[in-house]
């Protein structure tokens, strides 16, 4: 079976594939604050129940060098949708075997980076990222809980060079003294309501109306990463977000339906929009 599901895995460009046994999942897990997510559906808790093997997937979208005024993982399609269908082949496969198989793309109940570095696919850097020794952070990951018992692949034990660029880059200091989410300047441009000043300076020095990529462009694990082979993440990429600022809800539902920054709406984007405007012309 865990051959079957490489075949298929390399079949639908996915970057890469490592196999992680759930009794080894939890055991560290317990150590971590909210390893897993716990919700009230029970027929999600039953899928934790009977989980054995969790196939974790990574997904290359390291397009190419260009910059926009968005994060390089938004440009691409959406990729809640992209990963979920090339994870539905593996699910299908073990299903027509008997067993049973449920796909997560970031909506899971589990710790991703802790399960791409029990499965040997990524190590966890000093920015909290997942990176891969092949695709440096420019990653999407996602996974396969089944029943099926499957030999699990080496832990990946490996820890980034520890040099404190991504630190030292990042414009408001959310990785000094650990993570500090409510300072990361992605989080900030995705908060809704007014911003201090300090965050919309932070915004227009970084000329980003959604996201922000500068830890990782500092990462000496994502110097000549190879550009992705999936399609969804290299074509019809938007690398300048301009938003109307009249466009109506529902225009912008389906003009931008398919994108992962859509799912906020479009008045955190027009706002940050403007914060950039109002500072050029100061």
């Amino acid at each position: 079976m865990k051959n079957r599901i490489i075949e298929i895995a390399k079949a639908e460009k996915i970057s890469d594939i490592g196999f992680c046994s759930m009794s080894d999942y939890y055991k560290e897990a317990e150590t971590l604050k909210n390893p897993a997510v716990f919700k009230k559906n029970e027929r999600e808790k039953e899928i934790l129940k009977n989980a054995r093997t969790a196939i974790v997937c990574a997904f290359n979208y390291y397009a190419d060098e260009r910059k926009g005024n968005i994060s390089r993982y938004v440009q691409g399609e959406d990729y809640h949708l992209t990963v979920l269908r090339k994870l539905k082949p593996i699910a299908k496969e073990l299903q027509k075997n008997g067993f049973s198989a449920e796909s997560f793309a970031d909506t899971g109940f589990l710790n991703e980076r802790l399960l791409a570095a029990k499965s040997g696919i990524a190590f966890i850097g000093k920015n909290h990222m997942a990176i891969s020794e092949k695709f440096g952070s420019y990653i999407f990951l996602g996974y396969v809980l089944t029943d099926c018992v499957i030999e699990a692949d080496k832990e990946n034990k490996k820890s980034c060079q520890n040099c404190g660029k991504c630190e030292k880059a990042c414009p408001l200091g959310a990785l000094n003294d650990g993570f500090c989410e409510a300072k990361c300047l992605s989080y900030i441009t995705q908060k809704k309501g007014e911003l201090t000043e300090e965050e919309e300076r932070a915004i227009v020095r970084a000329n980003t109306v959604w996201g922000c990529d500068i830890c990782q462009e500092a990462c000496p694990h994502n110097k000549n990463v190879p550009e992705t082979e999936i399609t969804e993440f290299k074509e019809n990429r938007i690398i300048e977000l301009k938003i109307d600022e009249n466009i109506s809800n529902k225009e912008f539902e389906k003009r931008y339906k398919n994108r992962a920054f859509a799912w906020r709406g479009k008045a955190v984007l027009i706002r940050n929009q403007k914060i950039i405007k109002k500072y050029k012309k100061n």
